[in-house]
């Protein structure tokens, strides 16, 4: 499951800042995930949990933000969101495109405490 690998490099990225700030305690940690990203959220949620036991995070949440897909068509060059792993345009039936959003997998917040 490659969530406990995701959730090992989120708090392994986590304690690295927490650690440049003076090992303060981590109290929340905010993703932002495309839909893309095909990320089995419980699972990522269950496995930071595992991982955070006896560090500066074991008091953390984790909270994430879904970022939705938007797709340019290769074809008349519309901007649509997917609906699904098929891309097909609803202008045009064309399939394919170029992602222009929803491939994002960051941090994008980290909260210590005082």
């Amino acid at each position: 499951m490659h969530e406990f690998s995701l959730a090992s490099n989120i708090l392994e990225r986590a304690l690295a800042i927490a650690h440049e700030h003076g090992d303060k305690p981590i109290r929340r940690v905010t993703l932002e995930i495309g839909a893309l990203q095909e990320v089995a959220v419980e699972a990522l949620l269950f496995a930071f949990d595992a991982s955070k036991t006896d560090t500066l995070a074991q008091n953390a949440q984790l909270e994430w933000m879904e970022i939705p897909a938007r797709v340019e068509c290769e074809h008349c060059g519309r901007l649509y969101e997917p609906e699904g792993p098929i891309w097909v345009c609803p202008a045009c039936q064309g399939h394919g495109g170029t992602a222009l959003q929803g491939d994002e997998f960051l941090i994008a917040s980290l909260e210590l405490e005082d």
